[in-house]
């Protein structure tokens, strides 16, 4: 990310070398690309979430922006559905299993070995003392886990902030959820064989089975077009205003930004304002569309997150990317930024189309910038 200016300097610099001055710097335009970077939080490597399937370095021109905001290099499906091994990966999914090796035979062991009528026989309660054995265990299991995030926090130099403050109650509290499972099928009183199976079969279905459903339920109730279809709106909005007449093209520019109504556009012959405006003309054909499908993508996540605290793993998945900043809101301000650096660049550039300049003329280097940080 750090290395985007000095790329789109090199860039710039192999379409300006052969131009003389004098060549129209409108025409230019068309070519230039100016690089997006979304910098990641200090907490992004613990939980990647969504960064590794979102873009986070578009680069765009200033064309229609819906046909570019959703631009992302390809990759290979089944890498990705492989996943990242991250410490969210590790806490999730990797200590449950230590969870259950531990809990599983709580209860049973005792009984398996003769020893549970002895400890009746005690005037201490059997429920406390199991509920505290529980949580003796857990504080064995939840250290490690303390140990890792300290880790973490030296490694990576997080600040122990709230954030981190977070992160170490929600694991706790993700421990203690597991201990409470372990708890209830020892209630069960059954041997420690299917103790053993039932907390597996509990661990497959919250974190594997479960969270596959609710995506497919949010799917089937939230479904959602696909971004290729802005793309094609888009670019069906530019095409037609090729046919239309040049004075309705402009009268829609004009509406959008009035400011430049008094601007002279010539009507015997092409020009760059009248190029410009009909790439505006793509974007006013994807703007509604392009609304409902972030309504449909806002929906779709708080659904989800209603929904989550059904399978623990993923509320807990949940609470990890919301600190890391690698959601689906985070990638959303990202595009957000997007959306505002590409209003800001046609701001810049409008009066170097309209006033038809040269690129001799231009400060070229004056342009907009864009920092995105999560």
């Amino acid at each position: 990310l750090s290395d985007g200016p000095r790329l789109q300097a090199a860039e710039h610099g192999r379409i300006f070398g052969p131009l003389p001055p004098e060549a129209n710097a409108g025409d230019q335009l068309y070519y230039l690309a100016y690089h997006t970077a979304r910098h990641p939080s200090p907490w992004a490597p613990v939980a990647v979430g969504q960064r590794d399937v979102h873009a986070f370095n578009l680069k765009i021109r200033l064309l229609a922006l819906q046909g570019q905001l959703y631009d992302a290099d390809l990759g290979n499906p089944l890498l990705a559905m492989l996943g990242h091994f991250d410490l969210a990966f590790v806490l999730t999914v990797l200590v449950p299993l230590l969870v259950v090796a531990v809990m599983f035979n709580v209860h049973s062991a005792e009984v398996e070995d003769g020893t549970w009528p002895l400890l009746r026989s005690q005037p201490a309660s059997m429920a406390r003392l199991l509920a505290l054995r529980c949580l003796l265990r857990a504080a064995v299991i939840w250290l490690p886990v303390l140990a890792l995030l300290l880790l973490a926090t030296v490694w990576l130099d997080l600040p122990l902030d709230g954030r981190w403050w977070a992160v170490a109650g929600a694991s706790l509290a993700y421990v203690l959820t597991w201990t409470g499972a372990a708890l209830a099928v020892a209630g069960l009183r059954r041997s420690s064989d299917v103790n053993l199976l039932v907390l597996l079969g509990i661990w497959v279905v919250w974190t594997a089975l479960g969270p596959a459903l609710l995506n497919v339920a949010a799917a089937a109730r939230h479904p959602l077009p696909e971004a290729l279809e802005l793309t094609v709106l888009q670019r069906q909005g530019y095409h037609g205003a090729w046919d239309e007449p040049l004075g309705e093209v402009m009268d829609a520019f004009y509406r959008r930004y009035p400011e430049w109504r008094s601007y002279p556009v010539p009507r015997d012959r092409y020009s760059n304002a009248w190029y410009y405006a009909m790439q505006q003309r793509g974007d006013d054909a994807a703007e509604e569309a392009a609304g409902r499908y972030r309504r449909g993508l806002v929906a779709k996540d708080a659904w989800l997150a209603r929904l989550s605290w059904l399978c623990p793993p993923a509320a807990f998945h949940r609470v990890l990317t919301r600190v890391a900043r690698t959601d689906l809101p985070a990638y959303l301000a990202y595009l957000d930024s997007v959306a505002a650096y590409h209003e800001r660049l046609k701001q810049h550039f409008l009066p170097v189309i309209f006033s038809d300049r040269s690129v001799g003329e231009v400060e070229w280097s004056e342009a907009p910038r864009h920092e995105h940080w999560d």
